[in-house]
């Protein structure tokens, strides 16, 4: 199909004229002025990220990433530069274990010329955000046609973004989606064709949600087709550019679906099938994933003055449709709320910091913005006042700007914070594994990101993301009865875990950062015939327990914690919980007995020692006391609080002796 030239605009009314006239901004700049246009579209977002990670580094005096996931790609692709094998463990271990293959294997060209994985990771995602930048710039300069200023004032809104800003310093490949999304658009939308198919078919290789957006062009074009019988401004891709973009998109796409296959027999990368497996839809509330991870992350401070203009765009796209006229923004509406479904109905799960809707940002920002615009347009036609309409879009884009730079002073301190959290936990105890285990050692955990790169020991990841053969069984009912046998016969040595996943029964940690409340990462050792670990439902309920003895609600924790121990009837911590819930109800006898039980079953449970010796103490049963106050010092030597009530206790009972001897005195 031949190519169809615009034809000359219909000439005005001189009103019409007149109000469209002056509304529309004919600056045009120079050379040298878009030159410093480019110059800040690219300088601000280096400057901005800057100040991210000299505010974190500052905080914290160590760099970090604020997810676990970005090691997960390093680790392959620090195997794939040493080994030359897409491996997570030396030239073991290989599968299809990376969401987004095409960066792992960006970040493995890095690693043959450098070393260190923070600046390899700060850079890339960096670079892709300044990449993203300039491509949103002249995205919004297509499709806001003359008006320039219109423009570079909704770029500079990607720009402050805080999400955009957060996750270009999180190691994740979020900020090359973008790009590749952003390309894709504009070759799409200026009908280059091999362009347009080598981009979609890299937006595979980096993300398989991209078939959302794939999905949206689809839509689009198809849309183009019908309307250009009636609307020759539309322009189409001839049928040899269709071809094109077919075979072209086919070829790449193959290659990917064949490098998974290879590696792990499946089309699609295990990370893929293993978040769809633990996410499921019957675990996880529809209702919940709409309402608080989608409306209420896209209608939160500045992102609420663009829900304006979004919803005026969604508006104006159902009445374009209804009218069969062509909206320029319908490829991305439909791609928003594509990714959106697609997740609805297989993941209802955006992850943390909403990261898997974060391609949806630009879009929404842009589609926000022509929404502005179209407002200001409609009161420019019915006043004829340019510059009243014109001050509605700017007060509602310097509102955008005012609540964006807000919002991005507080998230530089959520980014902060989280670095350190993710940093106390999986990175020290990654360190402590290779410090204290031996090279052949293995290690079982579900977060394999810092422990898998920093451990150097291999890693069998119970989550299923690089150990594939376990997903299928990952929401069974008996899970943890089949994770355990598959630890034995996998020769692992320790578990790293957080508790709120997986506890282990009367065991103590070898590391714990249970002074770093919420979540509390452990690493014990792993005895095939000893360590017990709580089935998903008895843990599910004990965390239930933890949460209402927070609260001091006794009843409700005996209640539960009576179903615990029908599931788990060895569970010492179920009776020491049990034990807290009889001092609620001033029970002595009840706390005696559960504490009494939770040491029988777990001889070194160093906190029931404490509280029962402390019990003991408060009714000067000094030496019942005594006892569980030195064993607490056996098991913790440093423990400063059982050090000093053991010497009460021993003064008490020295004095009672002397006070025996002496009854006179």
């Amino acid at each position: 199909m031949k190519r169809i030239k615009i034809p000359v605009k219909k000439k005005r009314t001189n009103k019409e004229n007149y109000g469209q006239y002056i509304f529309e901004s004919q600056y045009k700049p120079n050379k040298a002025v878009k030159i410093i246009f480019y110059a800040l579209i690219i300088l601000l977002p280096l400057l901005l990220t800057y100040i991210f990670y000299r505010f974190a580094l500052r905080t914290n005096g160590v760099s970090s990433f604020p997810l676990d996931d970005p090691w997960i790609h390093l680790t392959f692709a620090k195997n794939l530069a040493q080994y030359f094998s897409f491996s997570y463990f030396k030239t073991e271990m290989v599968t299809a274990g990376s969401t987004s293959p095409l960066y792992t294997i960006i970040l493995s060209v890095f690693f043959l010329i450098y070393n260190n994985e923070m600046i390899i990771s700060y850079f890339l995602g960096v670079l892709f955000f300044v990449l993203a930048s300039v491509s949103f710039y002249n995205l919004c300069k297509y499709e806001f046609d003359k008006e320039i200023i219109f423009a570079l004032l909704c770029t500079g809104i990607f720009i402050i973004d805080k999400w955009m800003n957060f996750i270009a310093l999180s190691g994740m490949e979020t900020t090359m989606f973008i790009f590749i999304l952003i390309l894709c658009a504009y070759f799409y939308r200026t009908r280059k064709a091999i362009p347009l198919a080598i981009g979609l078919g890299l937006l595979m290789w980096t993300r398989p949600d991209s078939v959302a957006f794939i999905a949206a062009v689809l839509i689009d074009y198809l849309l183009v087709r019908a309307y250009s019988r009636d609307n020759l401004r539309l322009i189409l891709f001839t049928d040899k550019e269709l071809k094109q973009i077919a075979l072209t998109f086919i070829l790449i796409t193959g290659l990917y679906f064949l490098f998974n296959f290879i590696l792990s027999g499946s089309i699609l990368p295990n990370t893929y099938q293993a978040k769809l497996t633990y996410y499921a839809p019957e675990f996880r509330s529809r209702y919940d994933f709409l309402k608080f991870e989608v409306w209420d992350y896209f209608k939160y401070a500045h992102y609420y003055v663009i829900m304006i203009g979004f919803l005026f765009s969604l508006g104006k796209l159902i009445y374009d449709l209804i009218n069969k006229n062509y909206n320029q923004n319908t490829i991305y509406i439909v791609f928003i709320l594509a990714l959106v479904l697609i997740y609805w109905l297989k993941l209802p799960y955006a992850h943390r910091f909403g990261r898997y809707l974060m391609p949806i940002i630009p879009f929404f920002i842009l589609v926000g913005t022509i929404g502005f615009r179209d407002m200001a347009r409609i009161i420019n036609k019915y006043t004829t006042n340019a510059l009243f309409a014109k001050s509605v879009f700017y007060i509602l884009i310097g509102i955008t700007y005012f609540m964006g730079i807000k919002i991005y002073d507080e998230t530089r301190e959520l980014y902060s914070q989280q670095c350190r959290y993710i940093y106390d936990r999986q990175v020290k105890a990654a360190q402590w594994i290779k410090k204290n285990t031996k090279e052949g050692d293995i290690i079982a955990t579900h977060d394999v990101g810092a422990i898998g790169f920093y451990s150097d020991r291999k890693i069998v990841d119970v989550a299923g993301l690089v150990t594939p053969e376990l997903i299928t069984k990952i929401n069974d009912q008996n899970y943890v009865e089949y994770m355990t046998q598959y630890l034995r016969e996998k020769g692992v040595t320790h578990l790293a875990f957080l508790r709120e996943w997986y506890r282990v029964s009367n065991q103590n940690p070898m590391f714990s950062t249970i002074a770093l409340p919420p979540e509390v990462m452990e690493v014990y050792k792993f005895d095939p015939e000893k360590t017990h670990i709580l089935s998903r439902e008895a843990n599910s309920l004990v965390m239930n327990a933890q949460t209402l003895a927070g609260q001091k609600a006794a009843q409700q924790i005996n209640y539960i914690l009576n179903r615990v121990l029908e599931l788990e009837p060895e569970s010492s911590y179920a009776y020491y919980l049990r034990a807290y819930a009889n001092s609620l109800l001033k029970d002595d006898v009840g706390y005696e007995k559960n504490m009494l039980k939770a040491i029988e079953l777990f001889p070194d449970f160093k906190d029931a020692h404490l509280y029962l010796g402390i019990f003991y103490n408060e009714r000067k049963r000094f030496e019942e006391a005594r006892p569980h106050m030195e064993r607490v010092i056996q098991i913790e030597p440093n423990n400063m609080q059982a050090a000093n009530l053991l010497q009460s206790i021993t003064d008490s009972i020295n004095a009672q002796q002397l006070s025996s001897e002496n009854p006179l005195k």
